[in-house]
């Protein structure tokens, strides 16, 4: 049976250019660290998933 992932709190988040891709660290609150490795196109996707989320709770903001 397949099991949900645990939901941590983001305590600290890196991104650096390395090579031809970036390297994106993601660290929780207990200190448990994670280092994924992606290319620019992910990279462009996750900013414009992020700037869609900011836009709408902005957009929530200023009508409610």
């Amino acid at each position: 049976m397949a099991q949900f992932p645990t939901i941590k709190t983001l305590a600290n988040i890196a991104i650096a250019h390395v090579n031809r891709g970036y390297s994106i660290q993601i660290e929780d609150w207990s200190g448990d660290t994670a280092i994924h490795c992606t290319w620019s196109d992910q990279v462009v996707d996750l900013a414009d998933m992020l700037d869609d989320l900011l836009s709408d709770e902005h957009e929530e903001q200023t009508t409610g």
